[in-house]
């Protein structure tokens, strides 16, 4: 497929140069501005949203599941435009259900709802994504928004990954949007837990052990990318990734802190591209996958 832009890419400062993607953030959140509301949350709709128009997903004939969906405006945008959303999460539990996995959002989707859309054609519904209950091929385009992350362990996520990959249609489109290092620091690493823990006479870090995912395990490097998303869904990215990140996305470093606040370096909250955790820097991926029409 010949693709007019690169989607599966970083999210980068000078994206938003895009009149497209702006005017993609304009159409899903009109009441924002959209040149100057600069954060990886609107890139990743304005991706979703531009690749779907790209390839003429944007119709009355298209089926599409969102995956860990919450409350997130994109589906309601898509309700206005394509014939079918069905929006899946753990609703009620799971440390977002206080959030965005409200319960009330089963019972009464309307009232999350952020501008009025065809009650219609959006379905929501409680579903495990490492268990998804639809046949096979069921869906043209299945899409995930900084959820995979949150599905457990690197096992339960490709689960979830294979899942995605069954219910999509021989040729449908899966769009998996995650957190991806831009550095990676190498103590913050399982190694350095190991070593640590080694070192202090399992004093600290007594969980630490060879290979397993820590504290920033919400974070994938490319290689995990691959590993426990793109080889287990059984699909095949469109583009290769392109991991580079412009000078100007350093601009403001966002830090989050320990307790859960944002500290940018500015003091100003936008642009929001780039963010540190312990010592490394993360930032959004979009990762466009297909799945090949010789498939099941």
């Amino acid at each position: 497929m010949s693709l007019s832009r690169q989607y599966v890419k970083l999210c980068d400062l000078r994206d938003f140069e895009d009149p497209e993607l702006l005017a993609a953030i304009t159409s899903i959140l009109p009441e924002r501005d959209a040149r100057t509301h600069i954060e990886r949350k609107v890139w990743e709709f304005a991706m979703l949203a531009m690749f779907l128009e790209e390839i003429g997903a944007l119709t009355e004939d298209t089926r599409a599941l969102s995956v860990g969906a919450g409350d997130e405006r994109i589906a309601f945008w898509l309700a206005n435009r394509i014939g079918k959303v069905v929006a899946t999460d753990v609703y009620g539990e799971g440390a977002f259900s206080g959030n965005e996995a409200d319960p009330s959002m089963l019972e009464d989707p309307r009232a999350h709802a952020p501008f009025p859309y065809r009650e219609e054609h959006l379905e929501v519904r409680w579903m495990d994504a490492r268990e998804l209950t639809f046949p096979t091929g069921s869906f043209d385009v299945v899409f995930t928004l900084s959820s995979i992350e949150h599905f457990g362990s690197p096992v339960d996520i490709g689960r979830s990954a294979s899942e995605i990959g069954r219910v999509l249609r021989p040729g449908g489109h899966a769009i998996v949007v995650t957190e991806c290092f831009v550095r990676h620091h190498p103590l913050d690493t399982s190694a350095a837990e190991v070593a640590k823990r080694a070192l202090t006479l399992n004093r600290r870090m007594p969980g630490a052990r060879p290979g397993r995912r820590i504290a920033l395990a919400d974070v994938f490097t490319r290689r995990e990318l691959i590993r426990h998303i793109v080889a287990p869904s059984g699909l095949r990215l469109l583009q290769p990734l392109d991991a580079t990140v412009s000078p100007e996305s350093w601009h403001n470093l966002t830090l989050c802190s320990p307790d859960g606040r944002l500290i940018s370096e500015t003091g100003e909250k936008y642009p929001m591209v780039l963010m540190q955790l312990r010592r490394s820097v993360f930032t959004s991926v979009c990762l466009i996958l297909e799945k090949p029409r010789s498939q099941p």
